[in-house]
């Protein structure tokens, strides 16, 4: 396959992330202006933020299943067009008083979280599964890093999908400033759909590599359950994914107020969200360079991994500190966006990649969709615990919980993930495999 084709292998997956993304994040700063004209109850703004998650999880083992029994593709295509529904769902849906119009926002919420949740297993599945050049990698070793540079790649759109909703918002807010603030939620909810109708459109499963089938997949999964040894790689993949995601979306979904705490109690929608996109931008630099270590082969998905979540832990602590000195309002936003830098580096990719280089092609997808899955119930628990920790005690005890999980996850993941050291890169740098994520991906 030459390098444009593999390029094109990567563009449906990619927008995939960067679809993910938005939608987890856009409900932050859809509730934040929804509240201008509709207040909220505690529990709108906790169901509102996890039942997404709770639909993740199922989807992502039943849409992974579903990708080693009828083609990673038509797979996505399906998955992606459930998020379309909710999407579209969410933004023209409500109607009514004011809990029915939160009660059905909830419930396409949970329709979009379970069609997303395919896109992790099938787009990380499919990514690395794609050719990456001219030349096929010939050994395990250069196969394992090939399908580790792809999925990392595509992974890279979640970044700027990251940031998308608090740009779309800053944009909003300066053209209609306070007026017509259920246009404006209406609309950042539904543009959630447009990405993901896009890989729906372009979608061709002919391209596709044959399904494995029920028998060949159900036989596989069979013997995993019988075998120590993937239950022991399921720790690394599954259990170190549960940990960051209760650090990274449970804090993170709690971005606008943190934001707001930072320059204590700002009532503006339009600089809360031009604050919340310049700390969110920094995941962009951190992921790539994420992306470029693993491309380059400058070290393993397990160093990469241990050393992000000892840097999330740090973050975390200095972040503490730095509430306890009483230091500026700037000094501690800038520590903000230092935090939502490491929180983006390391883990939060290697966590994706790591399943579709451990497990046979076989069961790959449901082994990922499973592994998937652990992370979003880490991600159910982490918003929908630690805002009550923040209610119940003071943020800082938020913060140390995140720290402590971080630990956590990274003597896992020393335990749990076998050592991956590109020895063969150090032998012969031209086996590195080039840098893929360019303008040309998307």
């Amino acid at each position: 396959m030459s390098s444009k084709a593999s390029k094109h292998a990567l563009l449906g997956p990619s927008i995939a992330n960067f679809s993910v993304q938005y939608n987890f994040q856009v409900i932050a700063i859809a509730l934040a202006i929804a509240q201008r004209d509709m207040p909220q109850e505690t529990w709108v703004k906790t169901q509102d933020k996890s039942v997404i998650f709770i639909g993740c999880i199922l989807g992502q083992f039943l849409m992974g299943y579903a990708g080693d029994l009828i083609g990673r593709t038509k797979a996505l295509s399906l998955t992606l067009s459930l998020a379309v529904v909710g999407a579209v769902g969410s933004s023209l849906g409500p109607w009514g008083d004011i809990t029915d119009v939160y009660t059905t926002i909830i419930a396409f919420r949970f329709v979009i979280g379970f069609g997303l949740g395919g896109v992790y297993p099938l787009s990380a599945t499919k990514a690395a599964e794609a050719e990456s050049g001219d030349a096929a990698a010939s050994t395990e070793a250069e196969k394992r890093a090939d399908a580790i540079a792809r999925s990392s790649s595509a992974f890279f759109w979640q970044g700027p999908g990251m940031c998308a909703p608090y740009l779309l918002a800053v944009v909003l807010r300066a053209s209609l400033k306070s007026q017509q603030q259920g246009f404006q939620w209406r609309f950042l909810l539904g543009a959630g759909a447009l990405p993901a109708l896009a890989v729906v459109l372009m979608s061709d499963a002919t391209s596709d590599a044959p399904a494995t089938g029920a028998a060949a997949t159900n036989a596989s999964l069979r013997d995993a359950l019988r075998d120590a040894k993937v239950w022991k790689q399921f720790a690394g993949t599954g259990g170190g994914w549960f940990l960051y995601d209760i650090a990274f979306y449970g804090f993170g979904l709690m971005g606008p107020s943190i934001v707001q705490q930072c320059f204590h109690g700002s009532d503006s929608v339009e600089t809360t969200s031009w604050q919340q996109l310049v700390a969110l931008a920094f995941s962009v630099p951190a992921m790539l360079a994420t992306v470029w270590a693993l491309n380059r082969k400058l070290c393993g998905v397990k160093r990469m991994q241990v050393f992000g979540f000892y840097l999330m832990a740090a973050s975390y602590l200095l972040y503490i500190v730095l509430r306890v000195l009483d230091v500026s309002p700037w000094v501690l936003y800038g520590c903000y966006c230092l935090l939502n830098f490491t929180l983006n580096f390391g883990p939060n990719v290697t966590t994706f990649v790591l399943p579709s280089a451990t497990y046979p092609r076989e069961m790959r997808s449901s082994m990922n969709g499973l592994s998937s899955a652990a992370g979003k119930l880490g991600a159910v628990l982490g918003t929908e615990l630690l805002p009550t920790l923040e209610l119940s005690y003071n943020l800082n005890v938020v913060l140390f919980f995140c720290m402590a999980t971080c630990v956590a996850g990274a003597l896992l993941t020393s335990w749990a993930v076998d050592d991956d050291e590109p020895e063969r890169a150090k032998a012969d740098p031209s086996l590195e495999a080039p840098l893929v994520v360019n303008a040309d991906t998307v």
